[in-house]
């Protein structure tokens, strides 16, 4: 019984100890592939590899990638983002069609989601590996990652004061 509180101890130590990803320099950055819509959400596929999307903050983005997370297989951080400018607020996976009864063959892929907030101004270059937890991620681990660009939130406009009254008409 003691082992098991042990281990239960270290999973959870190691699991919030997951090294910070770092801010990339803006002016440092690459020219943007794809900018994001200020939506309040913009979606990231396989297909937007290496690509950047634009936020602006309390904004998110969901991230959809295949998936076969019934045999073990699925997308892992391989490092947390800088949480002052994105953060991670959910997870899920949706598990793709059965082979129909008559026609046996191999399952179809699910699809994991992560969705992402914007926090604060910044990028921040979302980094993923593919495979299982008793893999190591050097281990022909799949690769994914793009680039997250949080704007400055803009100053509200304020309304310009003239100082001048209306003319009035002159009465005859």
């Amino acid at each position: 019984m003691p082992r098991i509180i042990l281990l239960g101890m270290f999973v959870c130590l190691t699991a919030c100890t997951a090294p910070q990803g770092k801010k990339m320099a803006m002016n440092g950055m690459p020219a943007p592939v794809a900018k994001g819509p200020s939506e309040s959400m913009s979606t990231v596929t396989f297909k937007d590899f290496n690509k950047t999307v634009g936020l602006s903050p309390s904004k998110t983005v969901t991230l959809k990638l295949p998936a076969m997370e019934q045999d073990g297989y699925q997308w892992h951080l391989s490092e947390m983002p800088d949480p002052t400018v994105l953060k991670l607020v959910s997870k899920g996976y949706t598990p793709g069609p059965s082979p129909e009864k008559d026609k046996p063959g191999p399952r179809k892929a699910g699809e994991q989601t992560m969705v992402f907030e914007a926090v604060g101004p910044g990028a921040v270059n979302v980094k993923l590996w593919y495979g299982t937890v008793w893999e190591s991620p050097l281990d022909d681990a799949k690769p994914f990652h793009f680039i997250a660009e949080v704007a400055p939130e803009e100053p509200k406009a304020a309304k310009k004061k003239t100082g001048k009254h209306p003319e009035k008409p002159i009465k005859a």
